[in-house]
């Protein structure tokens, strides 16, 4: 079989760099034309401004690639080709995250694959598996290893050569992933179009791996420092909020269910109330109940998570995508630590992988005492892909009584009703294909609605066995239920729309707190999850957490609402930023002591009796 080479004749003329920028070149013409035909930049009805610019920006780290592949190949041809799969590879994988989650790929979801823990079973059932896609597959594979027999190395470059492009390749690499002063002069044409907060229109304006670099230049920024007077302002204000209240009477068991994309599908036009949820309706007949704002959209789980475990909100950290991963490195205070303070011996169940978000480690620093994860479940029963709901309160009803004479705090987090919400196994198609869905939505969107309301379904019948069974009990039991996003359904969103008229990541989560000693505490309460841990102590009457208690004298002067700004923005920043850091304390300490004052002292005191009743 004949080989070819692009240096057996003129080639070998030429010095190891002019091949090497003869690689780069060729690498940078392939990938901008990648880029051209598969970036949703390019896929506009108004095209972006200068778009040869734009594509040769996004194609510019590939052709890095390509040079490194050069370096230690000695192929130009085969590493212009590897490069260019790798960004083929890349804009797939944003494709399918945009169709799951209609969200762009970002730099957290790199970090991600550091801390699967599952062995990718969960992204694993979101990946095509048409024979098209095998036999795509395969040929790439074949043409890859085709071009490697036929290539020949080139000649012309020696070890000292390859050594010097390897080393330039890294330094290019290293300068771009950590932002030196030449590629901030390289994009700065795209800086108007970066959002923070917006990663769906920055990516639509600057192109996907422009906006994956700029998201992981900002990530890479040091958290803000706090504002000192804006925090000690804050103090000053709500000081009285920050006397301790006595306690009183047994403390209560606490189970706190995180729901998997629990949402009420009645805001959406087409579905009626009386078909959805009717467990959650009847239960917030009798409990504290209303919608919840919550930090993320379609996934992300975590983030309001972390909220409710730490009262502290993602808002005021923009740069952080994964707070299990970037701001629980080292034990800290917590819901779980005021509660521990208390005796309370406290537990987290999830039916998934422990490694799963880097949960283990964040839990532990949090201050669990365990973490019932899936290997605890066994061979309990699955609907779809995961563990079923009803499977999960089997677990927390025995793991609630077993014999302790110490209070018990669950934190339960379920699993079934993750995505992808069609073809999943463990059903009953009967069931599932009887789900009422609007009319107007397209057979695949259909599939997928119906597939979801039939987890939901479950969700919704399993919180209702739950709190019959917590309700019940002899011991006083608080339920806090809340759903941590809306699910992945953006095709669903698209076709049927919102009864409000607003956009999928504008709208709430349902949330109820139910009292087993006060059945008749009903309230409609609108609010925000990182409110959600100080309303909860104040409930259960723990009023000896002072920065719980700031948090729920907040809540109650609040108001929370889509893109709502909190009623006192710039000291909550200030402050949370000094919890997250654990100077809040000694930000407490250093306040004068509050004057002596009999009448606000016997309020309180008659609040805190009155809510032990």
């Amino acid at each position: 079989m004949n080989r070819f080479s692009l240096h057996p004749s003129g080639c070998s003329r030429l010095g190891s760099l002019r091949v090497a920028a003869s690689c780069f070149v060729i690498a940078l013409g392939l990938c901008a034309y990648a880029v051209g035909y598969l970036d949703p930049a390019f896929h506009q009805r108004i095209p972006p401004e200068a778009p040869i610019l734009l594509a040769l920006a996004n194609a510019l780290p590939a052709a890095i690639v390509a040079l490194l592949f050069f370096g230690l190949s000695r192929r130009p041809l085969l590493s212009a080709w590897l490069a260019a799969l790798l960004l083929v590879v890349l804009y797939q994988i944003n494709e399918l995250k945009l169709y799951a989650l209609d969200t762009p790929l970002m730099p957290a979801d790199f970090l991600l694959l550091a801390h699967l823990g599952d062995g990718g079973e969960l992204l694993s059932h979101y990946l095509p598996r048409s024979p098209r896609t095998w036999v795509v597959a395969a040929g790439i594979v074949v043409a890859t290893l085709a071009l490697w027999r036929l290539e020949r190395p080139a000649a012309v470059v020696r070890a000292g050569a390859r050594a010097l492009i390897v080393a330039m390749a890294v330094a290019l690499g290293t300068s771009l992933v950590f932002d030196a002063s030449p590629w901030k002069l390289v994009y700065a044409s795209g800086a108007t179009g970066f959002q923070t907060w917006a990663p769906n229109v920055s990516a639509r304006k600057l192109g996907l791996v422009a906006n994956l670099m700029r998201f992981g230049w900002s990530t890479v920024t040091p958290l803000s420092e706090p504002d000192p007077a804006a925090a000690d302002a804050l103090l000053r204000r709500h000081r009285d909020a920050l006397v301790p209240a006595a306690g009183g009477g047994e403390l209560p068991d606490i189970v706190i269910l995180q729901s998997e994309s629990f949402f009420d599908p009645a805001r959406l036009r087409g579905i009626e109330r009386r078909d959805v949820l009717p467990e959650y309706r009847r239960l917030a007949q009798s409990a504290r109940h209303g919608e919840l704002w919550v930090p993320t959209y379609g996934g992300g789980t975590i983030r309001t998570e972390y909220e409710v475990l730490t009262g502290i909100a993602m808002r005021y950290f923009p740069t952080v995508r994964d707070p299990y991963v970037q701001l629980t490195a080292k034990p800290g205070e917590s819901l779980v630590t005021a509660l521990a303070a208390h005796g309370y011996r406290a537990i987290a169940i999830h039916p998934h992988s422990r490694a799963f978000w880097n949960r283990a480690t964040a839990f532990a620093n949090l201050g669990f005492d365990a973490f019932d994860a899936l290997e605890e479940f066994g061979n309990a029963p699955r609907q779809g892909y995961y563990i079923s709901d009803d499977a999960l309160v089997d677990h927390i009803l025995e793991r609630l009584d077993e014999s302790s004479t110490a209070p018990a705090f669950l934190f339960a987090i379920s699993m079934e009703n993750h995505g992808p919400y069609a073809n999943f196994p463990n059903v009953d198609e009967a069931r599932r294909d009887a789900r009422k869905v609007p009319a107007t939505l397209s057979a695949d969107a259909a599939k997928n609605l119906r597939g979801y309301l039939y987890h939901l379904r479950n969700a919704d019948r399993a919180l209702g066995r739950l709190a019959d069974a917590l309700m019940a009990r002899p011991r006083r039991t608080l339920l806090l239920f809340y759903g941590d996003h809306l699910p992945s359904l953006p095709s669903v969103y698209s076709e049927a729309g919102f009864d409000d008229r607003k956009e999928p990541n504008e709208q709430p989560v349902p949330w109820l707190l139910l009292d087993s000693a006060r059945p008749d505490a009903v309230a409609r309460i609108d609010t925000a999850s990182f409110y959600l841990p100080g309303l909860l102590l104040d409930v259960a009457g723990i009023g000896d957490q002072p920065y719980f208690r700031l948090l729920e004298a907040v809540r109650r002067a609040d108001a929370p609402a889509d893109g709502w700004q909190p009623a006192e923005d710039e000291g909550l920043a200030a402050t949370m930023r000094l919890r997250q850091e654990g100077a809040f304390a000694d930000a407490v300490s250093d306040l004068p002591s509050p004057s002596p004052n009999p009448a606000r002292d016997s309020a309180l005191a008659r609040r805190d009796a009155d809510k032990r009743l």
